[in-house]
């Protein structure tokens, strides 16, 4: 009679959990993880392997157990280092999702998700030379990879090296034409490089793959505005409406151009949507204050403009507001 070695076991299980989790039945692929776990104990992968899928239903403490269950069977496995890190990005540990993946990369230095994991963390934290030099050694694992070389032209842009951004994004569109955020970033970085044409028509292409992407849409606007073309700046930011009706963003600018063309209730009744989370931002308190004025309410207007004038520390509007108050005069 054959008999089954625990070794093999897992080996099937595992098997068997991959093609689960492929296929998105991460229950079926957790009880396969399981049951290798159970066959051997110190099965690291099965741990591991479980703890990610763990991770991916949101169960992030358990998901944290069982890579440390697996680091504590075999330390020097890269992997679970890695997903260990992205397991504290999600908790919002960023310090400790450094650590784990600089020890995955130094552990494996061929591991090129963690390299490009490491990349995207860096440059979130503004570390924009460790980003690159990560980026970089990802893509000479991974040439191919349009994602990564979409990260590195956004690092690139970050430290306003233009061209080189802009070479690195065209790379990945050749390799993804469809790569809507290659398209976006690309409209940023011609953009920045006052290139408003070509930057409308990348954000244009940005949007036919992605039109929901209210935030590559408002960029549009900008340089739509940049190119004094307002009447299509102010349909975009009317189709932003239409995917979030209280878009920050997309109601002060609309308010802007209803002050504009002398329209005060217009201005007011937009200014007035912005949501409770961001009205008392010195913005919007500004044009709120501004729009009352159109209005012919120019005491509550004053009253306020004096709020914006006393705070709004950190940007442009104090100082703007005690212009405005001056050139109305003593009321």
């Amino acid at each position: 009679m054959d008999t089954v070695t625990p070794h093999h076991e897992v080996h099937t299980h595992l098997q068997r959990g991959a093609l689960l989790h492929v296929n998105g039945d991460l229950e079926g692929a957790c009880r396969e993880y399981q049951a290798a776990i159970d066959a051997d104990a110190t099965a690291a992968s099965a741990w591991n392997n479980l703890g990610f899928a763990r991770a991916q239903q949101g169960r992030l403490d358990e998901a944290i157990r069982m890579y440390e269950r697996a680091l504590e069977i075999d330390p020097e496995r890269s992997m679970p280092h890695a997903n260990l890190g992205l397991a504290h990005v999600a908790r919002g540990d960023v310090r400790a999702a450094l650590d784990e993946l600089h020890r995955a990369v130094q552990l494996d230095p061929r591991n090129g998700l963690a390299l490009g994991n490491l990349g995207r963390l860096l440059l979130a934290s503004g570390d924009l030379d460790g980003a690159e030099q990560a980026f970089r050694a990802a893509l000479a694992l991974q040439p191919r990879n349009a994602d990564l070389r979409v990260a590195l032209g956004t690092a690139l842009a970050a430290r306003s090296r233009l061209r080189e951004a802009e070479t690195e994004l065209r790379i990945a569109l050749d390799e993804n034409p469809n790569h809507a955020t290659a398209w976006s970033q690309l409209g940023m970085v011609l953009f920045v490089g006052h290139d408003l044409g070509s930057a409308c028509e990348s954000f244009r292409r940005a949007l036919s793959l992605a039109p929901e992407d209210c935030s590559t849409r408002h960029h549009l606007v900008i340089a739509l505005l940049a190119r004094g073309q307002r009447v299509a700046a102010e349909q975009e930011l009317n189709r932003i409406l239409g995917f979030d009706a209280r878009h920050p963003a997309a109601l002060v600018d609309l308010t802007v151009l209803a002050l504009a063309r002398g329209d005060g209730r217009a201005a007011l009744e937009l200014i007035e949507r912005v949501g409770e989370s961001d009205g008392e931002s010195p913005r919007v308190q500004f044009y709120r204050a501004m729009a009352l004025d159109a209005c012919g309410r120019r005491d509550e207007a004053a009253m306020l403009m004096q709020v914006v004038a006393a705070g709004g520390a950190g940007t442009k509007y104090p100082g703007l507001a005690g212009e405005i108050i001056s050139s109305w005069g003593p009321h």
